[in-house]
């Protein structure tokens, strides 16, 4: 199909849907395969660095408005984890003007409704007025100034809009503040994010969580008017300071659409770092790059990695919880592992994988699982445990409730302990834990960031560069297990086996 042929094909498609919209003959199975097939055919004719057809998105626009929100939940899935996700996540060079000219369309469409006038009024107070000025800043973003060393010094404070997922964060932006708090010693450094954050980072004297909430699973118009929040935030820190006083750093960070909705109203202090399509020499992982990308602004060289900072009680809980455990003698391995795959189920490999790996690994070592943040992951480790059991393991079960009472034992006499409650304590059991093992998730950059020997079994339905961007980096010893995805289910004997391997290298090295 030419171009034009797509483009007209788009144009009868959005007629024919607002048609049936509007004769109220729209259902699931009329709105769901519709939304498939143009976020497939636009992510292909992005993959061919053509320039995406506005009638396409205008259509996964209006099907994601519907007020039905099971029919407005087919364009919410189409235009994130189908298209803008993949695209993203496909780390092409030109994937970042596609996204540009997809998203400022989305945020143009969401302004003009009546719900988003709040939207479009915030967006006109920085002289945004439309698609076109959307672009217009956001090109300008890609051509950094670079502060002269004089400035370093009177930064005050630098305000770094949250990755959202946990892992990014850690993975990206914790890096920049690693650097950062070399090169700008007077600096005080704001995160907006989680409140999740602090369980993570709490012990890190320099910096404090400011909390923001973003709907990852919520309407388009709701994550776009998250960043009218965050903005307000960034108007209170601002309060006081001088504007050369304080920077943002913004590394791709979904609050503010990956640099399409500004935070100042002057950006010569925003910092903008399109982590999809910065190239420096010899660096593969994100916060290879991050660094890199840094290194440029500040015109300074040097290797920082990822870091966790865990508070004082975090840090007492897990190491208590460990010795308890290794008082059996002889003393045991200790393996921290997680399941969790933050609701993506392409990550996982197969229930029958997890329970041969967690039965192999529990004859050599004490095993410390993660029992997840759903109910789903909750009750797949559920499963696993009440296999264990009928093997004739013992196992303790810990929680936020029951730990106090746990902990007054000399010893914890366990093959299996589980824990269920926050992510800074599991942190602290990875910690103190001799192995952590787990999928492409959170726990992964975790465990690399303190140090501990990483094995993760990286299920990539992407492309490669995606593997490498997003793999464990630190200074320990990692060992990668990479997956396709499309061979996960037929080939894991084979993928146990190599992972097995890959364990025993880290135990023996």
């Amino acid at each position: 199909m030419t171009p034009s042929e797509t483009l007209n094909d788009y144009q009868q498609r959005l007629n024919e849907f607002r048609q049936a919209r509007d004769t109220n003959s729209l259902t699931s199975d009329v709105v769901h395969p519709l939304a498939h097939q143009t976020a497939a055919t636009l992510f292909d004719e992005c993959r061919q660095n053509l320039a995406p057809s506005r009638a396409a998105v205008t259509l996964l626009c209006e099907i994601a408005a519907l007020p039905d929100q099971n029919l407005a939940i087919a364009g919410v899935q189409a235009l994130f984890p189908e298209l803008i996700e993949r695209l993203n996540d496909s780390f092409a060079l030109a994937a970042g003007e596609q996204y540009d000219r997809i998203f400022a369309h989305v945020i143009e469409f969401h302004r003009q409704l009546p719900a988003g006038q709040a939207l479009d009024n915030a967006l006109k107070q920085f002289g945004l007025t439309d698609e076109t000025a959307l672009l217009t800043r956001k090109a300008r973003l890609r051509t950094p100034r670079r502060p002269a060393p004089a400035e370093f010094s009177q930064v005050k404070k630098v305000l770094l809009p949250s990755r959202v997922t946990l892992g990014a964060d850690i993975a990206v932006t914790s890096p920049l503040i690693a650097k950062m708090r070399d090169a700008l010693p007077e600096a005080e450094f704001v995160w907006l994010g989680s409140a999740k954050l602090r369980e993570l980072f709490g012990g890190e004297d320099r910096m404090r969580v400011r909390e923001i909430r973003y709907e990852r699973g919520g309407t388009v118009l709701s994550r776009l008017l998250s960043w009218l929040d965050v903005r307000a935030l960034v108007n209170d820190e601002l309060t006081g300071f001088a504007p050369e006083e304080c920077w943002v750093i913004d590394a791709d960070s979904r609050l503010t659409q990956l640099g399409l909705l500004p935070l100042v109203a002057e950006d010569r202090n925003y910092f903008f770092f399109e982590s999809r399509s910065f190239r420096a020499p010899e660096a593969t992982h994100l916060g290879q790059l991050a660094v890199r990308w840094l290194d440029e602004l500040l015109g300074e060289d040097g290797e920082f990695f990822p870091f966790v900072a865990l508070p004082a009680p975090e840090q007492d809980f897990g190491h208590t919880v460990a010795a308890k455990l290794r008082r059996k003698r002889p003393a045991p391995y200790l393996i921290a592992l997680s399941l969790g795959v933050g609701g993506n189920a392409q990550k996982r490999v197969s229930d029958k994988f997890e329970s041969e790996l967690i039965q192999h690994l529990s004859q050599e070592a004490i095993l410390i699982l993660d029992k997840g943040a759903s109910e789903a992951e909750r009750e797949q480790i559920n499963r696993l445990v009440a296999e264990l059991r009928q093997a004739g393991k013992t196992i303790v079960e810990l929680n936020q409730k029951n730990a106090d009472e746990w902990l007054q034992q000399d010893s914890l006499q366990a093959d299996v302990l589980t824990w269920e409650g926050g992510i800074g304590a599991f942190a602290s059991l990875i910690a103190a834990s001799d192995e952590y093992v787990g999928y492409d998730s959170a726990g992964q950059h975790i465990a690399a960031a303190l140090g501990v020997p990483t094995l993760t079994v990286f299920v990539n339905a992407n492309t490669p560069t995606f593997a490498e961007r997003w793999r464990p980096y630190g200074s320990g010893r990692r060992e990668v297990v990479l997956v396709p995805a499309e061979t996960a289910a037929a080939e894991q004997d084979a993928i146990l086996a190599k992972t097995l391997v890959r364990h025993r290298r880290l135990r023996e090295r």
